[in-house]
């Protein structure tokens, strides 16, 4: 009765075993040459439990990827020599489709070397397997990524040897595979003081926890050029908290470094460039401001030549270093006057130049100063010869403005500019005191500018000198001030300002005229080029003629 007890309690001990651990029975009898395989079994397999438990043709369970692994491993069992257990991990495919991993084991039972029995177990390892796959495939993934990220990544034990490298790495030392790599310190792949220099760092970041964030490096090779990586270095712990070495990850910034040192040595050349630039402008603005005839030597003297005829007065400012305005005064004969009146579109070294050019046309036209058309014509028919020469377009008005004592007359030619404000005595029988807006728009329409056609022919406009009062010779950067409410300011406001000025006495009318213009303007400055010429004619037949 004790054993039958102990039988009962072996037999109910196993199946609860069996049932905590999921797993069911198999038994094979070679003489029979059956399979007798549990409830628990077949229902793994996807059959119903009934006796006897026997399952025809068993191998069509096996999924046909992993059947003949299955047989040779099995029958390596039964026919070996071996003491060997049975332990197969493979897909079987249930009656209904569903593929699920079992895992098998077995032990046999010989008799004079012969396999007579074989008993074991089968288990659902599904789950596990696919948890398996699923890690492997994340593995696989962040490798991946790992491999083909454009940076070096590595991991350092505490000796400074690699435990763990990306391809990128191993490329950057130098290799091929990781083999060549791994275990290996960096002293083997670097010039002595760049090894040296990681080592140092390395250990302080051991030390101190603490890490080394977007540094950039500079690695010395014993074989190639050096190169340059922007780092970041940190410590390497486990899951524990325990203290396994140094990681990093870096990038290579080598044509970003010699980028940056070329721009810096570019940057110099340039400054030294524009310093050399700014030299040249200052001195070709002095020598465009020597030109001129309130800077000339003689200026004083030229003034006390028509002093009691003519006051002359000028105002000259450009917005840049060098302007595209220009004024020039010519005494001609003991009583005749010449004002010339030049603005070169837009500003700089372009525009000087052709004022430079027209400077000597000037010269060359001097024989027909006393006749303002003629004079206008030799200038023009001499720029657009050079210009049509070398295929440049130019914008370049000018008006020529003679006061002949001996005729008593003022004669004013233009080639597209403004015509002078002309102030007319009181006494004047004119019907008009101040040059109608009209009639200069007409004549700057008609007028071509100089330059634009070799066959250009320029009118006269006379006026009495005895009526005249004063003249006011200006450039557009007078009118075209912005100002406050954004409008230009025009040729109207001009004529208006300038019969303001000339009724304030404390101060000279020109000087009131900018002023008046100055407060104006947008932000009370102005930002154009600025050249005026105020020619103040004294009355009295006396005085006009010395």
């Amino acid at each position: 009765m004790l054993i039958r007890a102990m039988d009962v309690f072996d037999e109910q001990t196993l199946e609860l075993t069996l049932k905590a651990s999921n797993e069911g029975i198999w038994d094979w009898v070679r003489d029979l040459d059956d399979i007798y395989y549990s409830g628990r079994t077949l229902a793994c397999f996807g059959h119903e439990s009934s006796p006897p438990n026997i399952i025809s043709n068993p191998e069509k369970l096996v999924h046909p990827e992993d059947l003949e692994g299955v047989r040779e491993h099995i029958h390596h069992i039964i026919d070996g020599n071996s003491e060997d257990q049975l332990k197969i991990e493979c897909k079987i495919v249930r009656p209904d489709g569903e593929t699920r991993w079992i895992l098998m084991r077995g032990i046999v039972t010989k008799e004079h070397g012969i396999t007579t029995r074989m008993v074991g177990s089968i288990i659902d390892i599904s789950s596990r397997r696919r948890a398996q796959e699923m890690i492997a495939e994340e593995k696989h993934m962040r490798r991946l990524i790992m491999d083909n990220i454009p940076l070096q990544i590595y991991f350092k034990d505490k000796e400074s040897r690699y435990t763990l490298v990306n391809q990128r790495q191993i490329e950057w030392l130098g290799k091929k595979e990781k083999s060549e790599v791994l275990k290996k310190p960096s002293k083997e792949f670097f010039s002595p003081n760049s090894w040296r220099t990681q080592r140092k760092e390395e250990l302080e970041i051991m030390l101190t926890g603490e890490p080394v964030i977007n540094a950039v490096q500079r690695e010395q090779w014993p074989d190639r050029e050096d190169t340059f990586i922007k780092k970041v270095k940190r410590p390497w712990y486990d899951s524990t908290n325990e203290l396994l070495g140094t990681y990093g990850i870096s990038c290579d910034v080598t044509d970003l470094i010699k980028t940056k040192k070329e721009l810096e040595k570019l940057a110099l050349e340039l400054q030294q460039q524009n310093k050399n630039h700014q030299e040249e402008l200052s001195l070709a603005k002095e020598i465009q401001h020597a030109i001129l005839p309130h800077n000339s030597a003689n200026w004083q003297q030229l003034q006390s030549q028509w002093e009691g005829r003519v006051d002359i007065q000028t105002l000259y400012q450009p917005a840049a270093e060098l302007t595209g305005d220009f004024y020039d005064i010519i005494p001609l004969e003991e009583n005749k006057l010449g004002v010339l009146m030049i603005d070169v579109t837009g500003q700089g070294v372009r525009s000087a130049m052709i004022i430079s050019l027209i400077k000597g046309l000037m010269e060359h036209a001097h024989h027909l100063a006393e006749k303002p058309a003629a004079y206008l014509d030799e200038i023009n028919n001499g720029l657009a010869t050079i210009l049509q020469k070398v295929s440049i377009k130019v914008c370049a008005s000018a008006s020529y403005t003679l006061i002949d004592f001996n005729c008593k007359q003022v004669i004013v030619a233009s080639a597209g500019h403004g015509f002078p404000l002309i102030q007319f005595r009181p006494d004047s029988k004119a019907e008009i005191k101040l040059t109608d807006t009209q009639r200069y728009e007409s004549r700057r329409t008609i007028a071509a500018e100089l330059g634009q056609s070799t066959v250009t022919k320029y009118s006269e406009q006379l006026y009495s000198l005895d009526e005249i009062s004063s003249i006011l010779l200006y450039t557009d950067g007078i009118y075209e001030t912005s100002i406050k409410d954004g409008q230009i300011w025009g040729v109207n406001s001009l004529k208006e300002a300038y019969t303001t000025a000339k009724s304030q006495s404390e101060i000279s009318t020109l000087q009131s005229f900018f002023n008046t213009i100055s407060g104006s303007s947008d932000g009370h400055h102005v930002h154009n080029d600025i050249c005026l010429v105020h020619l103040e004619l004294n009355s009295g037949s006396d005085s006009l003629l010395k």
